[in-house]
Parts: C-alpha cells; structure tokens; sequence
C-alpha cells in the first residue's frame, strides 16, 4: 500500500491547508480572532475530508495527516476547538471517511516536539505538542503518531536515557500510539530499533534516512527485528530519493524507482509504503504508472 503526507495537489486548493501566525493573530481584533481560527480550522478539516475522498478514488490507502490543521492549538487556551459542534461534525466525517474507505491514517508532530531535550521547557512544550495530536487523533480515530528520539545533547547514550524518561511521564494513551523513526543525522536503524524493543512500541524505517545515516549492521539483518515491533499490525516504510544524489537528506520532487524497487525488494507488500516527495500524491502516481509499466 501506498501514501504520502498533507498537500493533495491533484486536488489544488482543496488539497492545501492554510494557518495564521501568532503576530498576525493578535494584531486582529479581539473580537475577529477566534472568527479567522474556526474559519481556518473548518476549512482545513473540509480539505482533509476531500483528501481521503480522493485518495480513495486512487487506490492510495495510506495517508498523513498535517499538524498544523488546528491554528495555534498549541499556543493559545482561549479556544477549546475539540468541544466546538463545528470541528466535532467535520472530525467525525474525516473518521467516517477513514473507517469507510479503509484509509490508514497517521500524524507526525513537527520539529519542535524534542521529547528528550535537555531543557525543561521544551520537554513540557512537547509533550503538550502530543496533548494535542493525541487529543485530535482520538476525534479522527488515528492510532499513529511518529516521532524522532530528538537531540543527541550529552551524547547518544544519554539522550536515550532522557527520550526514555519523558516517554514513561506521557498518558497511556499517548504512549500506545507512538512510533518511532530512524533518522538522518544522529539515531540510527539500530538505535531505533533497540530502543523500540525496550519501549515494546512499533518502528517506522525510514529507508533513505539509513542511506544518509547507516549503521553497521546490514538493513536486511534488521527488517525481521522491526517487523516483530509490530506486533502482528502491519508495519509502515517511509521512502523518498536524494534531491542530488542517494545521500543527499533533501527530498526529491519525485521517488526514483530504482529507489522504489530496492525498498519493495527489501519488504515486498509485508510493510506499507508511506512516500515522501516534494510532488506528494503526484509522486504517488507516478511509482504506479511505473510499477503498471513495468508489470505490463
């Protein structure tokens, strides 16, 4: 199964989503401002729902939600957008939608959710983060927020011991929807791996993250271990190509199918296939064109 995160370009403007800053929020009047959050959050729920309609149509099962589909959610308590009736009918659709069309959903909180980080403030501010995609996860019925360990301050050891502390302080219900991702600059296949076995939570490999960032052990020794992480569920891949060149961290505009046919080798239909290109669904449709060409 493919997928791919957010922006639905096919779809052009019902395939995007629009936010507010914080400075333009408060230069508005006070009486306009939680009129411009609901119109923004309605209007990107709307979207969401049009997606997954979508992607339906297409055969592509596997979609992500954006973070930022609440306005400042994080920021601002004046608004508890998860009791208003409006957002409440439009969650429900998206969930109706996910269930009915048998989409498989996940989120994946930003940059700024460092669980590990060695400074208080953000740890607290994180783990607000996760009060958040936990509590629109629960509106939506998504099951799947994937993280990275964070930080590497201190050292890799130590950096794992303080992602392990700030996970044992998250709600239960947090806890059991967490993933974690290998990454390209730090925590490698076989960290992740380890630390989800302690966890006993699940593994997204991320393929072109272990091209950047390898560990010493060989992927295929590895692929077994992540699958049992599972536990059964079918696990999840994220896939992308090196803008320039295999190991370069940015993401193409497209996935090359070389790329594509390594990862299918690797995992064959055992893992879901989530791809992360600049193109977003256009990527998608591409990889089928070529896969339908080359079954042909």
């Amino acid at each position: 199964m493919l997928g791919f995160a957010c922006i639905c370009k096919s779809l052009k403007e019902n395939g995007k989503f629009r936010t507010v800053t914080l400075k333009t929020y408060l230069g508005l009047k006070e009486d306009d401002r939680l009129k411009r959050l609901r119109s923004i959050a309605v209007d990107n729920l709307f979207n969401c729902r049009k997606i997954l309609d979508w992607c339906a149509e297409n055969q592509i099962l596997l979609y992500r939600f954006s973070s930022d589909l609440i306005p400042l959610a994080t920021y601002l308590n004046q608004w508890q957008w998860w009791e208003d009736p409006d957002i409440l009918n439009y969650c429900n659709r998206i969930k109706e939608a996910a269930v009915s069309k048998s989409v498989r959903i996940s989120m994946h909180p930003d940059q700024f959710c460092v669980l590990n980080s060695e400074k208080p403030q953000v740890v607290e501010s994180s783990i607000g983060i996760l009060v958040h995609h936990n509590r629109f996860s629960n509106l939506i019925g998504n099951e799947t927020l994937v993280l990275h360990v964070g930080s590497a301050a201190g050292g890799k050891p130590t950096a794992i011991e303080r992602f392990e502390r700030a996970f044992c302080m998250l709600d239960n219900d947090i806890q059991r929807k967490i993933v974690l991702e290998n990454d390209d600059k730090t925590f490698t296949t076989s960290d992740v791996l380890k630390l989800c076995q302690r966890l006993h939570i699940p593994m997204v490999l991320d393929v072109h993250h272990h091209v950047c960032n390898p560990c010493e052990e060989k992927l295929e020794a590895l692929i077994p271990g992540i699958l049992d992480t599972w536990q059964g569920r079918k696990p999840k891949l994220h896939l992308s190509s090196g803008k320039s060149r295999p190991n370069d961290r940015s993401h193409g505009d497209f996935i090359r199918f070389e790329d594509y046919s390594r990862a299918y080798g690797l995992v064959g239909d055992t893992f879901d296939m989530m791809l992360e290109a600049k193109e977003k669904d256009l990527a998608v449709l591409d990889i089928m064109a070529q896969i339908k060409f080359n079954q042909d």
